[in-house]
Protein backbone atom coordinates (compact mmCIF):
# COMPACT_ATOMS: atom_id res chain seq x y z
CA UNK A 1 0.00 0.00 0.00
CA UNK A 2 1.27 3.12 -1.01
CA UNK A 3 0.74 6.74 -0.07
CA UNK A 4 0.80 9.75 -1.72
CA UNK A 5 0.48 13.10 0.50
CA UNK A 6 -0.12 16.43 -0.07
CA UNK A 7 2.84 17.48 1.86
CA UNK A 8 5.72 16.29 4.71
CA UNK A 9 3.41 16.81 7.81
CA UNK A 10 0.86 15.26 6.99
CA UNK A 11 3.33 12.05 5.88
CA UNK A 12 4.40 12.31 9.09
CA UNK A 13 1.66 11.99 11.08
CA UNK A 14 -0.05 9.29 8.86
CA UNK A 15 3.24 7.44 10.52
CA UNK A 16 2.97 8.31 13.95
CA UNK A 17 -0.67 6.90 13.57
CA UNK A 18 0.37 3.77 12.55
CA UNK A 19 -1.91 4.07 8.78
CA UNK A 20 -0.37 0.97 7.29
CA UNK A 21 1.52 1.16 4.16
CA UNK A 22 4.23 3.62 2.75
CA UNK A 23 3.77 7.19 3.20
CA UNK A 24 5.50 9.60 -0.15
CA UNK A 25 5.15 13.15 0.53
CA UNK A 26 4.32 14.77 -2.87
CA UNK A 27 6.99 17.27 -3.03
CA UNK A 28 6.43 19.74 -6.14
CA UNK A 29 5.07 23.17 -6.64
CA UNK A 30 3.04 22.85 -10.28
CA UNK A 31 1.07 25.59 -9.62
CA UNK A 32 4.50 27.75 -10.50
CA UNK A 33 6.65 27.58 -13.52
CA UNK A 34 6.42 26.06 -17.15
CA UNK A 35 5.28 22.52 -17.43
CA UNK A 36 7.03 20.79 -20.07
CA UNK A 37 4.18 18.37 -20.89
CA UNK A 38 5.35 17.72 -24.81
CA UNK A 39 9.13 17.53 -23.31
CA UNK A 40 10.47 13.85 -22.87
CA UNK A 41 10.58 12.92 -19.12
CA UNK A 42 13.97 13.51 -18.40
CA UNK A 43 13.95 17.12 -20.54
CA UNK A 44 10.42 17.36 -17.67
CA UNK A 45 12.92 16.91 -15.02
CA UNK A 46 15.45 18.87 -15.67
CA UNK A 47 13.23 22.28 -16.83
CA UNK A 48 11.43 21.67 -13.08
CA UNK A 49 14.65 21.16 -11.38
CA UNK A 50 16.15 24.30 -12.76
CA UNK A 51 12.83 26.50 -11.76
CA UNK A 52 12.40 25.33 -8.18
CA UNK A 53 16.11 25.39 -7.37
CA UNK A 54 16.18 28.89 -8.90
CA UNK A 55 12.95 30.05 -7.24
CA UNK A 56 12.85 28.63 -4.21
CA UNK A 57 16.36 29.02 -3.63
CA UNK A 58 17.15 25.63 -2.92
CA UNK A 59 20.22 23.42 -4.20
CA UNK A 60 19.83 22.01 -7.77
CA UNK A 61 21.24 18.58 -7.55
CA UNK A 62 19.18 18.28 -4.38
CA UNK A 63 16.14 19.24 -6.35
CA UNK A 64 16.87 17.35 -8.90
CA UNK A 65 17.31 13.85 -7.34
CA UNK A 66 14.07 14.50 -5.31
CA UNK A 67 12.22 14.63 -8.33
CA UNK A 68 13.72 11.56 -10.15
CA UNK A 69 13.47 9.42 -6.80
CA UNK A 70 9.60 10.64 -6.73
CA UNK A 71 8.94 10.26 -10.54
CA UNK A 72 10.45 7.12 -9.98
CA UNK A 73 8.27 5.90 -6.83
CA UNK A 74 5.30 7.10 -9.05
CA UNK A 75 6.14 4.82 -12.00
CA UNK A 76 6.73 2.03 -9.81
CA UNK A 77 3.07 2.59 -7.90
CA UNK A 78 1.57 -0.01 -10.33
CA UNK A 79 2.84 -2.37 -8.34
CA UNK A 80 1.26 -1.58 -5.23
CA UNK A 81 -2.07 -3.67 -4.38
CA UNK A 82 -3.35 0.12 -3.47
CA UNK A 83 -2.65 3.86 -3.77
CA UNK A 84 -4.10 6.44 -2.07
CA UNK A 85 -3.96 10.06 -3.11
CA UNK A 86 -4.51 12.11 0.14
CA UNK A 87 -5.40 16.09 -1.01
CA UNK A 88 -7.51 18.41 0.15
CA UNK A 89 -10.02 21.61 -1.55
CA UNK A 90 -7.17 24.17 -2.11
CA UNK A 91 -5.83 25.39 -5.68
CA UNK A 92 -2.24 24.19 -4.73
CA UNK A 93 -3.72 20.52 -4.26
CA UNK A 94 -6.00 20.24 -7.21
CA UNK A 95 -3.44 20.87 -9.52
CA UNK A 96 -0.90 17.84 -8.37
CA UNK A 97 -4.35 15.80 -7.68
CA UNK A 98 -5.22 15.76 -11.26
CA UNK A 99 -1.33 15.60 -12.21
CA UNK A 100 -1.32 12.31 -10.03
CA UNK A 101 -4.56 10.68 -11.10
CA UNK A 102 -3.61 11.21 -15.03
CA UNK A 103 -0.20 9.32 -14.07
CA UNK A 104 -1.92 6.78 -11.46
CA UNK A 105 -5.42 6.10 -13.95
CA UNK A 106 -4.58 2.65 -14.77
CA UNK A 107 -3.69 1.38 -11.07
CA UNK A 108 -5.61 -1.32 -10.60
CA UNK A 109 -6.67 -0.27 -6.97
CA UNK A 110 -6.59 3.79 -6.49
CA UNK A 111 -8.18 5.43 -3.90
CA UNK A 112 -8.31 8.36 -2.17
CA UNK A 113 -8.94 11.00 0.88
CA UNK A 114 -10.31 14.24 -0.99
CA UNK A 115 -10.83 16.55 2.05
CA UNK A 116 -12.98 19.77 2.19
CA UNK A 117 -10.96 20.28 5.54
CA UNK A 118 -7.20 20.97 5.29
CA UNK A 119 -5.32 17.78 6.22
CA UNK A 120 -2.28 19.61 7.95
CA UNK A 121 -4.82 20.81 10.81
CA UNK A 122 -6.25 16.90 11.71
CA UNK A 123 -4.55 14.69 14.34
CA UNK A 124 -3.81 11.18 14.47
CA UNK A 125 -7.14 9.99 15.36
CA UNK A 126 -8.76 11.93 12.22
CA UNK A 127 -6.46 11.12 9.64
CA UNK A 128 -6.74 6.93 10.93
CA UNK A 129 -10.90 8.20 10.36
CA UNK A 130 -10.27 9.68 6.76
CA UNK A 131 -8.16 6.44 6.08
CA UNK A 132 -10.90 4.36 7.22
CA UNK A 133 -13.60 6.09 5.14
CA UNK A 134 -11.18 6.37 1.54
CA UNK A 135 -13.30 6.13 -1.13
CA UNK A 136 -12.40 4.56 -4.90
CA UNK A 137 -11.68 6.75 -7.38
CA UNK A 138 -14.63 6.66 -9.74
CA UNK A 139 -13.73 6.17 -13.91
CA UNK A 140 -15.82 9.45 -14.73
CA UNK A 141 -13.12 11.78 -11.95
CA UNK A 142 -10.07 10.05 -13.81
CA UNK A 143 -11.37 11.11 -17.05
CA UNK A 144 -12.17 14.98 -15.88
CA UNK A 145 -8.96 15.12 -14.26
CA UNK A 146 -7.04 13.96 -17.75
CA UNK A 147 -9.13 16.78 -19.72
CA UNK A 148 -9.12 19.24 -16.77
CA UNK A 149 -5.06 18.80 -15.89
CA UNK A 150 -4.85 19.18 -20.44
CA UNK A 151 -6.75 22.50 -19.97
CA UNK A 152 -4.52 23.70 -17.80
CA UNK A 153 -1.35 22.74 -19.16
CA UNK A 154 -2.45 24.14 -22.24
CA UNK A 155 -0.53 27.47 -23.98
CA UNK A 156 -4.01 28.56 -24.91
CA UNK A 157 -5.56 29.70 -21.69
CA UNK A 158 -9.08 30.22 -23.07
CA UNK A 159 -9.26 26.59 -22.67
CA UNK A 160 -9.50 26.89 -18.86
CA UNK A 161 -13.25 27.85 -19.10
CA UNK A 162 -14.44 24.86 -20.16
CA UNK A 163 -14.11 23.90 -16.19
CA UNK A 164 -15.11 26.98 -14.55
CA UNK A 165 -19.03 25.67 -13.84
CA UNK A 166 -19.72 23.13 -11.08
CA UNK A 167 -19.10 19.73 -11.61
CA UNK A 168 -21.39 17.31 -9.95
CA UNK A 169 -18.23 14.28 -10.25
CA UNK A 170 -15.52 16.45 -9.34
CA UNK A 171 -16.21 18.14 -6.10
CA UNK A 172 -14.07 21.57 -6.52
CA UNK A 173 -13.00 21.54 -9.38
CA UNK A 174 -14.97 24.24 -10.89
CA UNK A 175 -14.04 26.80 -7.85
CA UNK A 176 -10.14 25.58 -8.03
CA UNK A 177 -9.73 26.49 -11.06
CA UNK A 178 -11.93 29.78 -10.82
CA UNK A 179 -8.95 30.30 -8.30
CA UNK A 180 -6.79 29.66 -11.09
CA UNK A 181 -8.15 31.68 -13.67
CA UNK A 182 -8.06 34.83 -10.73
CA UNK A 183 -4.32 34.76 -10.96
CA UNK A 184 -4.39 35.85 -14.49
CA UNK A 185 -4.05 39.82 -14.66
CA UNK A 186 -7.17 41.77 -14.41
CA UNK A 187 -9.21 43.53 -16.90
CA UNK A 188 -9.41 46.26 -14.40
CA UNK A 189 -5.57 46.70 -13.37
CA UNK A 190 -3.66 43.81 -14.05
CA UNK A 191 -3.21 42.35 -11.50
CA UNK A 192 -3.87 38.55 -10.43
CA UNK A 193 -5.91 38.04 -7.34
CA UNK A 194 -2.87 36.84 -5.12
CA UNK A 195 -1.13 40.10 -5.83
CA UNK A 196 -4.22 42.32 -5.35
CA UNK A 197 -4.64 40.63 -2.21
CA UNK A 198 -1.20 41.61 -1.20
CA UNK A 199 -1.36 45.27 -2.38
CA UNK A 200 -4.70 45.60 -0.47
CA UNK A 201 -2.87 43.69 2.19
CA UNK A 202 -0.11 46.45 2.80
CA UNK A 203 -2.24 48.98 2.59
CA UNK A 204 -4.96 47.64 5.00
CA UNK A 205 -1.57 47.95 7.43
CA UNK A 206 -0.71 44.24 7.23
CA UNK A 207 3.30 45.59 7.00
CA UNK A 208 5.46 42.84 7.59
CA UNK A 209 5.39 38.90 6.36
CA UNK A 210 4.05 37.40 8.29
CA UNK A 211 0.90 39.49 9.17
CA UNK A 212 1.07 39.95 5.06
CA UNK A 213 1.26 36.06 4.59
CA UNK A 214 -1.64 35.17 7.38
CA UNK A 215 -4.31 38.19 6.21
CA UNK A 216 -3.99 36.62 2.57
CA UNK A 217 -5.67 33.13 2.46
CA UNK A 218 -7.53 33.20 5.57
CA UNK A 219 -9.25 29.68 6.84
CA UNK A 220 -10.10 28.12 5.03
CA UNK A 221 -7.20 28.23 2.98
CA UNK A 222 -8.14 27.86 -0.84
CA UNK A 223 -5.03 29.03 -2.82
CA UNK A 224 -2.93 26.59 -0.52
CA UNK A 225 0.27 28.42 -0.80
CA UNK A 226 2.89 28.36 1.65
CA UNK A 227 4.88 31.15 2.61
CA UNK A 228 7.80 30.72 0.11
CA UNK A 229 5.37 30.65 -2.83
CA UNK A 230 3.96 34.48 -1.25
CA UNK A 231 6.96 35.59 -1.62
CA UNK A 232 7.62 34.71 -4.68
CA UNK A 233 5.00 36.93 -5.92
CA UNK A 234 6.27 40.09 -3.52
CA UNK A 235 9.38 39.53 -4.97
CA UNK A 236 8.36 40.00 -8.30
CA UNK A 237 5.78 42.68 -7.21
CA UNK A 238 9.12 44.63 -5.68
CA UNK A 239 11.57 44.05 -8.56
CA UNK A 240 9.48 44.75 -11.60
CA UNK A 241 10.45 47.60 -13.49
CA UNK A 242 8.07 50.27 -12.13
CA UNK A 243 7.78 48.57 -8.26
CA UNK A 244 4.44 48.10 -6.73
CA UNK A 245 5.91 47.82 -3.36
CA UNK A 246 9.36 47.90 -1.60
CA UNK A 247 10.72 45.11 0.63
CA UNK A 248 13.31 46.06 3.18
CA UNK A 249 14.63 43.53 6.76
CA UNK A 250 13.99 45.31 9.65
CA UNK A 251 17.18 45.42 11.90
CA UNK A 252 17.79 43.78 15.48
CA UNK A 253 14.89 41.10 14.75
CA UNK A 254 15.33 37.23 15.09
CA UNK A 255 14.28 35.53 12.34
CA UNK A 256 14.71 38.49 10.28
CA UNK A 257 11.59 40.47 9.85
CA UNK A 258 10.52 41.68 5.96
CA UNK A 259 8.86 44.71 6.27
CA UNK A 260 6.21 45.90 2.73
CA UNK A 261 5.18 49.01 1.40
CA UNK A 262 3.33 50.65 -1.15
CA UNK A 263 5.05 52.58 -3.30
CA UNK A 264 3.06 55.40 -4.90
CA UNK A 265 2.26 53.37 -8.72
CA UNK A 266 1.95 50.25 -6.57
CA UNK A 267 -1.75 52.40 -5.05
CA UNK A 268 -2.18 54.00 -8.67
CA UNK A 269 -2.18 50.16 -9.94
CA UNK A 270 -4.04 48.65 -6.68
CA UNK A 271 -7.38 52.26 -7.30
CA UNK A 272 -7.14 50.79 -10.65
CA UNK A 273 -5.68 54.35 -12.45
CA UNK A 274 -2.95 52.70 -13.92
CA UNK A 275 -2.35 49.02 -15.77
CA UNK A 276 0.32 46.44 -13.81
CA UNK A 277 0.92 44.90 -17.26
CA UNK A 278 1.22 48.14 -19.52
CA UNK A 279 4.05 49.22 -16.62
CA UNK A 280 6.43 46.04 -16.49
CA UNK A 281 4.90 43.84 -19.55
CA UNK A 282 4.68 39.94 -17.81
CA UNK A 283 7.26 37.14 -18.89
CA UNK A 284 5.52 34.27 -16.64
CA UNK A 285 3.89 31.10 -16.71
CA UNK A 286 0.26 30.45 -15.23
CA UNK A 287 -0.04 26.72 -16.33
CA UNK A 288 1.09 26.17 -19.87
CA UNK A 289 0.69 29.83 -20.66
CA UNK A 290 3.23 31.98 -20.98
CA UNK A 291 2.21 35.60 -20.87
CA UNK A 292 4.04 38.01 -22.67
CA UNK A 293 2.68 41.86 -23.53
CA UNK A 294 2.39 40.20 -27.02
CA UNK A 295 0.72 37.34 -25.67
CA UNK A 296 -2.11 37.58 -23.02
CA UNK A 297 -4.79 37.04 -21.14
CA UNK A 298 -6.29 38.64 -18.62
CA UNK A 299 -9.38 37.60 -15.80
CA UNK A 300 -13.04 39.76 -16.53
CA UNK A 301 -13.97 38.22 -13.24
CA UNK A 302 -15.89 35.33 -14.51
CA UNK A 303 -13.68 34.02 -17.59
CA UNK A 304 -10.29 33.81 -19.27
CA UNK A 305 -9.90 36.06 -22.08
CA UNK A 306 -7.09 36.81 -24.97
CA UNK A 307 -6.67 40.34 -24.54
Amino acid sequence: MLHIHNGDSVASTARRANIPGRHLPFRESLIAGPIPTSAAPHEWIEQRARFLSETYEQNLLRVRNDLLDQEKAIDEARHEDEVILWFEHDLYCLIHFIYLLGRLAKNKHLTMVWSPLPLGAADEAELVNLFNSRAAVPPMMIRIAAEAWGAYTADDATALNRFLNPNSEFAFLADGFQLHGSRFPSVRNGLGEVEKRALEGIAGGALDFMALFTRFDQSPPRYGFGDGEFLRHLRRLATSAIPMITITEAEGTTPPKLLCALTPMGQSVLDGKADFIELNNAGFWLGGAYLTREKMWRWDGSTVVRA
